[in-house]
């Protein structure tokens, strides 16, 4: 079973009427110099094959407060990662594969199943989700949103994993 060391949550907003197809991941201070064990992807509000509106586990972006991108928009999504070195380890990863929500009862998750990584350290704003047809909808705002599961270095872990609530730091 996959333990949570750490979590991050990112959101990507997709400005109203945007024509733009690729978005960068914005810096994310908290993640530098870290290594990524797990992604996750969320999204919101979608239509079942009859038309009805299905919730969302997660409607909506905590941040933003902005709707979180459809199940259909999340399909034409790839996700490219990008080493400290230059590389881009993760080309063009379809985001579908980093989504853990139940296609058929989309209010179920299976929290289990996100994607593994093996402590790669990411440049995130050098990383970008692109798609293949621009996401925004006109005159709504969203947001792409996901998780990133991670450690700090060994040392660093190891000098936060002594304090307790009788030896604080």
């Amino acid at each position: 079973m996959q333990k949570i060391i750490r979590h991050e949550l990112v959101e990507i907003p997709i400005p109203a009427g945007s024509t733009l197809t690729r978005f960068l991941i914005p810096d994310l201070p908290n993640l530098r110099n870290v290594h990524i064990f797990g992604l996750q992807v969320y999204f919101g509000n979608t239509l079942d094959a009859a038309g009805t509106t299905q919730a969302a586990f997660i409607p909506k972006g905590i941040q933003t407060q902005n709707n979180l991108v459809t199940w259909n928009v999340v399909q034409t999504a790839f996700m490219t990662l990008v080493n400290y070195g230059g590389k881009e380890f993760l080309k063009q990863a379809p985001a579908p594969i980093f989504t853990t929500n139940n296609q058929l009862i989309l209010t179920q998750t299976n929290e289990l199943n996100f994607k593994n990584f093996v402590g790669q350290k990411v440049n995130y704003p050098k990383s970008y989700i692109e798609f293949t047809a621009p996401p925004a909808i006109v005159g709504v705002p969203t947001t792409f949103m996901f998780s990133v599961y991670y450690s700090l270095p060994i040392a660093e872990e190891k000098k936060e994993s002594g304090f307790s609530f009788s030896k604080r730091g």
